[in-house]
């Protein structure tokens, strides 16, 4: 639980850190929750297991279905290597690999960056 706490804290901060326009903000404030939601793929996405838990492809596809801009938005902030996101250690490769991972159709996050 205090992982999670730290992760939701740190993605915060990252999502309010990262943004310097209107347009990122109003972005970065929409996809808060999906940041938070996400947390369950911390253990795939920073290569400590193989595989994304059933919980994480959930989670991944809910997100992708209803707000794919917030998957984007999470990848740039991974790419751009934002002080947060270093902290927490997560892969950008595992993360371009997360939808294909969990088979989602339709998920192209190869154009996010």
């Amino acid at each position: 639980m205090a992982r999670w706490c730290q992760l939701a804290a740190v993605l915060l901060a990252v999502s309010m850190a990262a943004s310097t326009s209107v347009a990122q903000d109003a972005l970065q404030t929409k996809c808060q929750g999906d940041l938070q939601k996400l947390s369950d793929c911390m253990d795939y996405a920073t290569g400590h297991e193989d595989t994304p838990s059933a919980k994480c492809c959930e989670d991944t596809a809910d997100t992708q279905k209803a707000r794919p801009e917030c998957l984007c938005s999470i990848i740039q902030q991974v790419h751009s290597g934002s002080h947060g996101v270093q902290q927490l250690g997560l892969r950008f490769d595992r993360l371009l690999a997360q939808p294909a991972a969990c088979k989602l159709t339709y998920a192209n996050v190869s154009l996010c960056i």
